[in-house]
């Protein structure tokens, strides 16, 4: 195992090059002129069809920023991304530990300009909309041919997620903030605006405009595209793209109308939400590209994962369930917040997704550990696993659902249906469609999640904040619990300062953040200021010291405020 997780950065990693401020990436050249090298792709577009295909596998495989030779253990990619914001929110906890690589951002410390943390979270986005402007770069930019067409709608469907991701998490949300500096904006040379286009930062309004824009394209030549499997970008997940950027714009309306598109268009793919049996399969549900609710994932097999059977990957960071793996072999298990826990009825099946205190859920009383025929009962580990601690995640599951297995791939997604059901809702309750609102959470929850729920009579009764508690529980851990803090302006809170309060978030990390505090906002990372001769340290993000124990004692979030 590899444990110096605080790698101070000292070159640009591979894949991304220093720019200035009038000098962007050139079209690649080849022995062909672009008049006949356009005029071959016209009449033979499989020719791009390995580079469409690629567009994904630059942020979804291990090693993604640093190379193999860093043997980096948090260096994998969107998963890495998903874990390293959780444990920025309230929402992911774990242990203090020095085998944790993600206990800088559960301390606030990859808001250090030269850490690694921060540099990957910048650099995998930014090597993607690589790969996708090199893509349009090869594609005529008045092309009539259908499957070229399509080809450049799924390469700017996913540079529009990529400018998704930097915008939310290097600016304040949209509403009240679109004038402020938010993040470069590099595209396509065949794209209007390349030649006074520079690579400083662009403002919040300026890298949305671009989004919705790129979307729009995507939608409409995406609308007969039959994707070979679900690694690709189809029109549903278009809509469903379309309707996260609706709900941080707080256009509500069209929120709801998009959220109901994409899932009528999954529907039409047969993607329904996962069933109470489905999400009760403990192993096996989160961890395979084929399972019926995910709209859009990655793969990670045996065959694309180099150190498979080792620990420089999302399963050996963030499941509970494989051999060879951080979590089960030194104890730095993934857990849920307490408070949040206890916000999760008995009757609801989520609730099994981890361990009580007890370290027990019924969701793994009858299972066996695959590499000795142990019971997993009561979190009991077999061999030289180590027992899990209470509220640890059995949630995300391992290869073929083995428990114990030595293969430490599996597969994550990017988008699952249920997420549609929870944007409509919350886009209806904050039009005071109260009763829309009600009638699609219980669409959901009570037919898929907890057959006793009923929305009218919640725990929370903020309609807003009773959806927004079933985001932090049904979408836990797949990289939207700063995202929601940002656009709700809610503030972070980790522990309730009482006398008789109790939290499991280590003493280090237990404060509390108020919302649309300026240390919630991720640094420009020293490499990209270094590098880019249009940002300087005066354009850095304005932060603060890292959060204190402590801090912040009487914030509340309307979600956790009695749990």
């Amino acid at each position: 195992m590899k444990y110096n997780k605080y790698y101070i950065l000292g070159v640009l990693a591979a894949g991304l090059m220093a720019t200035s401020c009038s000098d962007l990436d050139t079209k690649p050249e080849g022995q062909m002129t672009g008049e006949q090298y356009a005029e071959s792709l016209e009449k033979d577009p499989s020719k791009l069809a390995a580079s469409v295909s690629a567009i994904n596998y630059a942020i979804a495989k291990e090693y993604c920023v640093f190379g193999i030779s860093s043997g980096r253990a948090d260096d994998f990619g969107w998963p890495a991304q998903c874990l390293s914001e959780g444990c920025n929110s309230a929402d992911i906890s774990g242990v203090v530990s020095g085998y944790n690589w993600f206990s800088t951002p559960s301390t606030y410390s990859d808001r250090i300009w030269n850490y690694a943390n921060p540099y990957e979270r910048w650099a995998m986005f930014y090597n993607q909309i690589k790969s996708c402007n090199d893509l349009l770069d090869q594609i005529p930019a008045e092309t009539d041919v259908e499957t070229l067409k399509q080809y450049k709608g799924i390469a700017k469907a996913v540079r529009a997620w990529d400018y998704l991701q930097l915008v939310q998490a290097y600016a304040k949300t949209y509403v009240g903030h679109q004038g402020e500096p938010a993040v470069p904006l590099y595209i396509s040379q065949n794209e209007e605006g390349y030649d006074t286009l520079s690579s400083r930062r662009q403002t919040v309004e300026t890298i949305y405009a671009k989004i919705d824009k790129d979307l729009a394209e995507a939608a409409e030549v995406l609308g007969g595209f039959k994707r070979g499997d679900k690694t690709f970008v189809n029109q549903a997940v278009v809509f469903g793209l379309q309707a996260r950027v609706a709900l941080i714009k707080n256009k509500w309306s069209e929120a709801e109308t998009l959220a109901q598109k994409a899932i009528d268009a999954a529907a039409a793919e047969g993607i329904y939400p996962a069933s109470i049996n489905d999400v009760s399969q403990v192993g096996t549900m989160f961890s395979s590209i084929s399972e019926g609710n995910w709209m859009w994932g990655m793969t990670f097999s045996i065959t694309n994962i180099p150190s498979d059977g080792e620990y420089e990957t999302w399963v050996s960071q963030f499941s509970s369930l494989a051999s060879y793996s951080y979590t089960t072999e030194t104890g730095s298990y993934r857990t849920i917040n307490s408070h949040l826990w206890n916000s999760i009825p008995e009757t609801d099946v989520r609730k099994g997704w981890w361990v009580d205190e007890e370290l027990n859920s019924p969701l793994i009383a009858g299972l066996l550990w695959s590499n000795s025929g142990e019971s997993a009962a009561l979190g009991h580990a077999c061999g030289n696993l180590l027992d899990f601690i209470p509220y640890t995640n059995v949630k995300f599951g391992c290869y073929n659902g083995e428990l114990g297995t030595t293969h430490t791939c599996a597969d994550f997604p990017f988008m699952r249906v249920e997420e549609m059901y929870l944007i409509k809702a919350e886009a209806q309750a904050h039009q005071g469609k109260d009763g829309d609102a009600i009638a699609t959470l219980n669409s959901f929850v009570t037919v898929y999640r907890d057959p006793s729920y009923n929305a009218a009579s919640a725990p929370v009764s903020n309609l807003v904040d009773e959806v927004w508690r079933q985001r932090r529980i049904e979408l836990w851990g797949e990289g939207f619990s700063m995202g929601d803090v940002m656009r709700l302006k809610k503030p972070v809170v980790r522990y309730l300062g009482l006398e008789d309060a109790v939290t499991n978030f280590p003493a280090a990390w237990c404060f509390n953040i108020p919302a649309e505090d300026d240390i919630l906002l991720n640094v420009i990372p020293q490499d990209e200021i270094n590098g880019n001769d249009c940002i300087s340290e005066e354009d850095q993000n304005p932060t603060r010291s890292t959060p204190k124990m402590g801090e912040y004692p009487d914030l509340r979030d309307g979600v956790t405020d009695n749990f």
